[in-house]
Parts: C-alpha cells; structure tokens; sequence
C-alpha cells in the first residue's frame, strides 16, 4: 500500500485538537474535582470543575476585550506601590482599585502588589464596569444602578475566586468576604454598606431605602467576617484577658484555608 498523505488544514485542526485536550487536562477529571474556599468563621464554598470552567472561560474573553479592542485604552503599574492590608480593606475594594474614567478607558495603576494572583479579577471588572457605562441611562433607579454594579463586582468575585482556588492566591478576607455574601444574597446590600464609590449616592439612598437589608448584611459580616474587634471567642477582651484556649491536639479550621489543586492534590493554605 502507498504511503497517505493529509491536507495540511487536517494537521492543523489536529494540532488544535490536542492543545484543547492538553488544556483540559489542568482540571480534575468530572465527578473528581472539588475546590474549596473557606472563610476565616470556617464556612465553605465548594466549586465543581464545571463551575470555574465557565468562570475561566468567561475571564479570558473579557481579557481579550481589553487586550484586542483598539478603541480600550487601560494603565497598568510600572511599580506597585499599593499594598493592601485586612487592617484596612477599603484600598483593596476593585471600585477603589479600578478607576474607569470613560467607557473605553480605565486606570489600573492602584492593582495590589501582594495580589498579583488577583489581576483578572481586577480587568473583570474594569471591563464590565465600562460596558455599563457605554450603557448608561441616567434616568435609572437606584436600585437599578446597585443591580448594575452588583453584576460587575459578581465578575469581580469570579476571578477572584480562580485566583484562590487555580492560581495559588492567598487568601485575604475583605475580597473572600465579596464571594460568600454573594453565595449569601448579601452583595448588593454590602455594596451600598460599603460606600461603593461606582455608585455615587445611590448606595446611601439604598441603604436609607433598604433597612432591613443593611441589617441583615451587619447580622451576617459580623457572624462570619467579623472584625478583629467583634472577635470576642479569638481575640483578647478589652480588659487584656485571654480566650480560653483549645487543646494542644485540637483542629483550628477558622486558621487553615483547604483548596485541592488542579491535579486534584490538596493543601493547606495557612494565613
């Protein structure tokens, strides 16, 4: 028999087929694959394969928006002063990272120097933020408008989540917190607790409009994203006594974070 040759367009498509395969073989296989996110109170967020593909994916194509617009114009860091701290939460918020200053324009010089892991999370946002001011009808409710930016900063909150749970992000609960009260329906309320700038005055109205839900998000926060002041079992009291003290042998999953890797090994990230 002699020899077969194949049309170099079937050798191309070929190839692509095995880099789409080599691609997906960076998550577990299905029924397998189990990420896990935990909170500083030890809540879980437990993330299927399925789940962080669709966020993947949906991260690198507005990646590619900003990268292949040409009409986009976006700053990034030369050096990276910001460093954010839990102590002070404010300066790591993306509406207070990212400055969109037209729809097609945003500022990007502020992105964390101790979340680098972070970044896609950032142009998630700054992507998303610009297309809702392409959009934008100044005639809306407020309501209206804190829908608006709860969807934005839900993109946020999924690249943040494949930084924690793919790319070996630390944890760092202020940004943790946007995730869970987002599992919780607490994001919008939070938004407007928050003073989310994107949103001018509308998150005070919101929240003068919305009492009860500002309470419920209060109630919440403080359950299971206290402050270091509202951590009466974890902390010293005011009069300098000590918490009582778990033995020696005993787990402490409020201090260890356990995420399983994309080969499906887990590990403990400590804080």
């Amino acid at each position: 028999m002699g020899s077969e040759s194949f049309p170099t367009g079937t050798l191309r498509r070929f190839a692509v087929a095995l880099a789409a395969a080599a691609c997906l073989t960076a998550f577990p296989t299905p029924g397998t694959a189990q990420y896990v996110l935990k909170s500083p109170s030890g809540d879980s967020l437990v993330f299927e394969t399925a789940t962080l593909r669709a966020m993947l994916d949906t991260t690198r194509a507005l990646y590619a928006d900003l990268e292949e617009d040409p009409l986009v114009l976006y700053r990034t860091p030369l050096e990276r002063p910001n460093v954010v701290t839990e102590a002070s939460p404010e300066s790591s918020y993306p509406w207070n990272v990212v400055a969109v200053e037209t729809d097609s324009s945003a500022n990007l010089v502020q992105l964390p120097a101790n979340l680098r892991e972070a970044d896609r999370a950032f142009y998630n946002y700054a992507v998303m933020r610009m297309r809702v001011v392409r959009g934008e009808d100044p005639d809306v409710s407020c309501d209206s408008v804190l829908a608006l930016e709860e969807r934005v900063v839900g993109s946020f909150a999924d690249g943040w989540i494949l930084s924690r749970t793919l790319f070996g992000g630390p944890a760092f609960a202020p940004l943790d917190e946007l995730a869970f009260a987002r599992e919780a329906g607490l994001l919008r309320p939070m938004l407007a607790a928050r003073n989310d700038r994107q949103v001018g005055a509308c998150a005070e109205q919101w929240a003068h409009a919305n009492p009860d839900r500002i309470a419920q998000y209060e109630a919440w926060r403080k359950e299971h994203f206290p402050l270091p002041a509202e951590e009466g079992g974890t902390a010293a009291d005011s009069t300098g006594s000590q918490p009582e003290q778990d033995p020696p042998d005993a787990a402490e999953p409020e201090t260890q974070r356990i995420l399983e890797a994309p080969d499906g090994n887990r590990r403990i990230d400590p804080e």
